[in-house]
């Protein structure tokens, strides 16, 4: 009897120190980031609505603190690249492009699953962008873009420290629909 309780003593503090090994932890990241834009409103009102349809390539980087096997925080910086069109107004001809960047704060929902080495999630919060619309090459405004962004993803765990990450966000932006999936790397610290 005495055995048995040693082994399921051993067996408990095994698992437990597993567990220990995935979270809590911090995280940090870089990915491409493959974005959609499509414009409907703007400050050049010689532009009209649907002014820029387009998609870019820019990148993320974020950083993250994981508190245990469901939730987690996460901030990150975006560049998007330049979404690019042509102006068809004669008041403002020439090659339109606009890019946005800044920073965002998210909460991250874990999703359970029983593959192991992977990790699916859901995540909301805000963000804080500046847009720079140039026409040929010459800045002609500058605002900024606060809102809602709400997304979800997968990691997939390459080794305890490395991890392949994509995911899909969504901007609820005012100038018009703005979205990213993004593919990375993840470097984990002090946890799987």
């Amino acid at each position: 009897m005495k055995r048995m309780a040693v082994v399921g003593l051993l067996a408990m503090v095994s698992w437990s120190a597993q567990a220990d090994q995935s979270v809590p932890g911090w995280r940090a990241g870089v990915a491409a980031s493959f974005g959609t834009f499509a414009g409907d409103d703007v400050s050049a009102v010689e532009l009209g609505k649907d002014f820029i349809d387009d998609n870019a390539i820019g990148y993320k980087a974020y950083g993250q603190y994981r508190f245990n096997d469901w939730f987690g925080l996460e901030a990150a910086y975006h560049l998007s690249g330049n979404f690019e069109d042509r102006s068809t107004n004669e008041a403002l001809p020439g090659k339109l492009e606009l890019t946005f960047s800044g920073f965002s704060a998210q909460g991250l929902l874990y999703i359970p699953t029983t593959i192991e080495d992977f990790d699916a999630y859901v995540k909301a919060g805000l963000y804080d962008f500046d847009d720079e619309l140039a026409i040929d090459g010459t800045t002609n405004s500058n605002s900024s873009e606060r809102g809602l962004v709400a997304g979800a993803g997968i990691i997939f765990r390459l080794s305890e420290t490395i991890g392949f990450r994509a995911e899909y966000e969504y901007f609820d932006a005012d100038v018009g629909d703005l979205s990213a999936v993004n593919l990375g790397i993840e470097f984990s610290f002090g946890g799987k």
